[in-house]
């Protein structure tokens, strides 16, 4: 079984140099790895064509595509790696990840090993985990579960806080590492409603591959996701954006009653006492422009009064 891998980068060469070392050395090679570059300079496009001149192509017969893309969108990104893809399973990676050398011999046996299986998704290796007191907090509030999967509220997020040691039937995946068959993933491209760093992008397409498919997550296949500090968002303009896409996926997938409306800003009023307990305990600048940016994307959906 052969797999295409998908990554958009933007401004990161550094980064993308790590992943790409990391990828040669897989004990199983992808057949080709398509890069669709939507940065400010030519580094990156440099970068890729030293790669294609040297050993990358010849002595592992990878096939390296490059794109530039000028629109600063991952969702069009992905999608237009997507379109031209060739392999039976579509990995799509951030350019900021480290694969373990067995990550893609791990995934690809549990496809081989079950046809009903639509996408499988990693075990992310990460240092700091929510604390017992988060996690209360997150789970009150209907926001996560845990598990993977949409909450009642239209929450819920890809299990990226939680070590698991057994494979976990989801319906979410973190975008990091997304591995799809390809019949799925073109069937089912990204919103391209989600535009710039498209937050919640990952969890609305894998939600909508779960009505279909069986998804898993699996501890054996490992990463790192270094979540490089290059080409950031600034915290406020993000957290305005997370609002508004947090509703996007809600609005697009729940049934909307008085009680989901009830339950969804429920759940936002407990995103709101998590930025403000943060911001509380330390004074800090960046939970300060957290806090406002999450007051401002609240104030902006709510005036919009077709929203509820």
């Amino acid at each position: 079984m052969n797999y295409s891998i998908i990554v958009p980068t933007c401004n990161r060469k550094k980064d993308l140099d790590t992943l790409i070392n990391s990828i040669l050395k897989q004990t199983l090679l992808p057949a080709e790895i398509i890069i669709i570059d939507q940065s400010d300079n030519d580094d990156t496009k440099k970068y890729i064509e030293n790669c294609k001149n040297q050993l990358l192509t010849k002595s592992h017969k990878i096939d390296v595509i490059y794109i530039y893309q000028a629109k600063k969108s991952s969702a069009a990104a992905r999608n237009k790696g997507i379109d031209i893809a060739r392999g039976q399973i579509l990995s799509v990676l951030d350019d900021d990840v480290v694969l373990f050398e067995d990550y893609y011999e791990k995934l690809l046996h549990y496809f081989n090993n079950d046809k009903k299986l639509g996408g499988v998704s990693g075990n992310v290796i990460r240092k700091n985990l929510h604390s017992w007191g988060m996690k209360l907090l997150l789970k009150v509030f209907l926001l996560d579960n845990f598990d993977g999967k949409m909450t009642i509220s239209g929450f819920g997020f890809p299990m990226g806080e939680r070590r698991f040691d057994r494979p976990m039937w989801v319906e979410m995946f973190i975008g990091c590492n997304m591995n799809f068959r390809s019949e799925y993933l073109k069937n089912n491209k990204f919103d391209e409603w989600f535009t710039g760093y498209s937050y919640r992008e990952d969890a609305e397409l894998s939600y909508r591959i779960s009505r279909e498919a069986v998804l898993k997550m699996i501890p054996e296949a490992k990463l790192y996701h270094n979540c490089s500090k290059a080409n950031r968002m600034d915290i406020q303009d993000r957290k305005v954006m997370e609002v508004r896409n947090y509703y996007y996926v809600y609005k697009k997938h729940a049934k909307k009653t008085m009680i989901s409306d009830f339950l969804f800003l429920y759940s936002l009023s407990g995103l709101f006492i998590i930025c403000l307990k943060e911001y509380l305990c330390s004074f800090n600048v960046e939970n300060y422009k957290q806090l406002k940016g999450f007051i401002e994307g609240i104030i902006e959906l709510l005036k919009d009064k077709r929203n509820f």
